[in-house]
């Protein structure tokens, strides 16, 4: 779409983002999870950044390959997703025990 290639739309679309995660990240601070949950997500996201780097290659390759932004696509919503739940393991507070 035409509209998307406007600075003023994507500086707008970015600002509409930060205020989202903003928010996000304020409501995640009403909630406690145990320290063992928040230990486990920190591993996974370690794991998870070599996951997203490989995903992110293949995607790059498909899309220099054949054009196809399909594993592309995967790569960025899997890695968003995962940003928010560590965001929100993040921002949590600590049961004590």
């Amino acid at each position: 779409m035409e509209i998307f290639n406007n600075s003023l739309v994507a500086f707008l679309i970015v600002l509409l983002g930060i205020f989202v995660f903003l928010k996000f990240c304020s409501w995640a601070k009403k909630f406690q999870l145990s320290g063992g949950l928040k230990l486990a997500i920190y591993i996974l996201t370690g794991v998870g950044l070599i996951v997203f780097n490989i995903l992110y290659t293949m995607g790059n390759s498909a899309i220099s390959g054949s054009g196809d932004y399909g594993m592309a696509t995967i790569a960025l919503v899997v890695s968003l997703v995962w940003a928010f739940i560590f965001a929100f393991v993040l921002m949590a507070d600590t049961k004590t025990e």
